[in-house]
C-alpha cells in the first residue's frame, strides 16, 4: 500500500476539563503529532457545533473531525487514542471514532439530526458497526455520539473559520486573558465583514476571550483562514501562547434553526423554527423576560425572550395579536411549575397586523372626550353637559413601531451556532479548500 492512499476521517468528543484541557486543544495536540508522521490533510481541522439544547453538552458542545490520510489507519488510531487518555479529564464519557472512505449517507444524515435533536448511543454504536468504524469511549459513551455526528458532518454547504490560540499551561487557570482590548476594537474595525463576534460596542466588551479557566485564550471567527490568520497578528497579546490552530466550522451559519418544528408535537431540548401568528399581547414576567404566544397549524405555543436578549426582548414587546412571525429557538422542557416553551433565538416579522385601540367619542360641539354614563346608556361631556345615546366608540389605529424583518439578541448573547446579522449574504454555497502557511503553529 502506497503512501497516502487512504482517506481517514476522525470524530472526537468530549474530552474537557473543568481545569485545563478541552476537545479542540486536544485536536490540536494530535495534529501536531500527524504532522510530524507526514499525514496529508485534506481539510482544515473541523469544529462541529452540535444542539444546543442538549442538557447533558460539554462547553459550546462542540466535537471536533480531522480528516487526511495516511497509509497506516492502526498507527494514527493508537497515536490519537493515546493523546486523548492522556489530556482528557478522567471522569469524561470520552468518544473517538474512525471511518476511512467516504462517508456513508446513514452517517451524514446522523450529523444532520445532531444539529436539532436528541440522539442515543445505541443508534451510534449501529452506523459504527454496521460500516466497520474503529472505535474507543469512555465512562456511558455518549462522546461516541458528538464524534460520529462530527465526522460526518463534512460541512459542504455555509460555513466559517476560526483560529483559537491556546495558553501556556503556567497561565491556564487564571480567567483573566492578556488581550489588549483597544486592539481588539481595532482588529474588528480593520476586518470586518469578513471576522465576525469580536467585540461588543454596547457593552464595551472583548468577545473572543473566554471567561473561564480554560486552556483557550482567544479565538477568532471569520468567512476565511486567511481572515482569522491576519487577524490574529493585528492583536496585542500580552502573554505567551502555546500554539493556535485553524478551524473550519459551522459556528455563526444558525445551521441548528433550519428545521420545522412541529407546533403541535413540541420535542423537549430540539432547535427550529416554527411559522406562525402571535396569539396574544405579550407580557413581562419575573426577572423582565417576554413571554407571548403564537397560532400555528391549529396549536398555540408558547414563546419566551429572556432579558439578556436586550432589543429581541424590545421587538418582543412590540408583536400584537396577528401579526404572522417566524421565530427560532430551542423547545425547553415542560416542568410542574412551567409549560413547554420555545426559548426564542430570533424573531423574522413577516407580516404586521393592524394595531388599534377604541376610544370614548368625542363631543359633537366641543371635541372633548366623552364619559360613559354605564353600559347602555351612552355617553355626556363633563365640559358643555350634551348627552349622546348613538354615539358609538371610535376605532383608533395606532402606528406600528417595527417593521418586518429579521431581529437577533446581541452578540454577547448568541450562541456558537448563532448567525450575526453582519454574515448575511455572506454565506457559502460550496467548499473550496486551500491551505495557507501558518494554519498551524507551536510556539518554540
Amino acid at each position: 500500500m502506497s503512501s497516502f492512499e487512504v482517506e481517514i476521517h476522525v470524530g472526537i468528543d468530549d474530552c474537557d476539563s473543568r481545569v485545563y484541557t478541552c476537545t479542540t486543544y486536544i485536536a490540536a495536540l494530535i495534529v501536531e503529532k500527524l504532522l510530524a508522521l507526514d499525514c496529508l490533510f485534506i481539510d482544515y481541522p473541523n469544529l462541529v457545533r452540535l444542539n444546543p439544547a442538549v442538557p447533558w453538552k460539554t462547553r459550546g458542545n462542540g466535537a471536533v473531525a480531522l480528516r487526511f490520510k495516511y497509509s497506516n489507519p492502526d498507527e494514527v488510531f493508537n497515536i490519537i487514542l493515546d493523546t486523548v487518555k492522556e489530556f482528557s479529564d478522567p471522569s469524561s464519557n470520552y468518544g473517538v471514532v474512525m471511518h476511512l472512505g467516504s462517508i456513508p449517507l446513514e452517517a451524514m444524515d446522523f450529523a444532520s439530526r445532531a444539529l436539532w435533536s436528541i440522539l442515543s448511543v445505541s443508534e451510534a454504536f449501529r452506523i459504527i458497526n454496521r460500516y466497520g468504524m474503529m472505535y474507543s469511549c469512555r465512562g456511558d459513551c455518549r462522546g461516541v455520539i458528538g464524534a460520529l455526528a462530527a465526522l460526518s458532518n463534512t460541512l459542504s454547504g455555509d460555513h466559517t473559520y476560526e483560529l483559537l490560540a491556546y495558553r501556556t499551561r503556567e497561565n491556564v487557570g487564571g480567567r483573566i486573558r492578556g488581550i489588549d482590548p483597544q486592539s481588539v476594537v481595532e482588529m474588528d474595525k480593520a476586518t470586518r465583514p469578513y471576522t465576525f463576534n469580536n467585540y461588543d460596542y454596547e457593552k464595551n466588551r472583548v468577545l473572543i476571550t473566554p471567561r473561564g479557566p480554560d486552556p483557550v485564550l482567544l479565538g477568532i471567527r471569520g468567512e476565511s483562514a486567511e481572515a482569522v490568520l491576519s487577524a490574529f497578528k493585528m492583536l496585542r497579546i500580552m502573554e505567551p501562547y502555546e500554539r493556535y490552530m485553524i478551524f473550519r466550522s459551522n459556528q455563526g451559519t444558525a445551521e441548528h434553526l433550519r428545521f420545522e418544528l412541529n407546533p403541535c408535537r413540541l420535542k423537549a431540548y430540539t432547535t427550529g423554527y416554527i411559522l406562525g401568528s402571535v396569539a396574544s399581547k405579550p407580557e413581562v414576567g419575573l426577572g423582565g423576560h417576554v413571554y407571548f404566544y403564537i397560532e400555528s397549524r391549529g396549536c398555540r405555543v408558547r414563546c419566551a425572550v429572556y432579558e439578556p436578549s436586550g432589543g429581541l426582548r424590545k421587538t418582543a414587546l412590540l408583536l400584537v395579536p396577528g401579526d404572522f412571525v417566524e421565530v427560532g429557538g430551542e423547545v425547553r422542557r415542560r416542568t410542574v411549575k412551567n409549560p413547554t416553551v420555545v426559548n426564542v433565538e430570533y424573531i423574522r416579522i413577516i407580516g404586521l397586523a393592524e394595531d388599534f385601540e377604541y376610544r370614548n367619542p368625542r363631543c359633537p360641539l366641543c371635541g372633548r372626550r366623552m364619559e360613559s354614563m354605564g353600559r347602555g346608556q351612552g355617553y355626556r361631556c363633563r365640559k358643555c353637559g350634551l348627552k349622546g345615546l348613538k354615539l358609538n366608540r371610535e376605532r383608533i389605529v395606532k402606528p406600528r413601531m417595527v417593521k418586518p424583518g429579521l431581529y437577533l439578541p446581541p452578540l454577547r448573547s448568541m450562541r456558537h451556532l448563532s448567525k450575526p446579522y453582519q454574515r448575511y449574504g455572506l454565506e457559502k454555497k460550496c467548499v473550496s479548500i486551500r491551505f495557507i502557511d501558518g494554519w498551524f503553529h507551536v510556539s518554540k
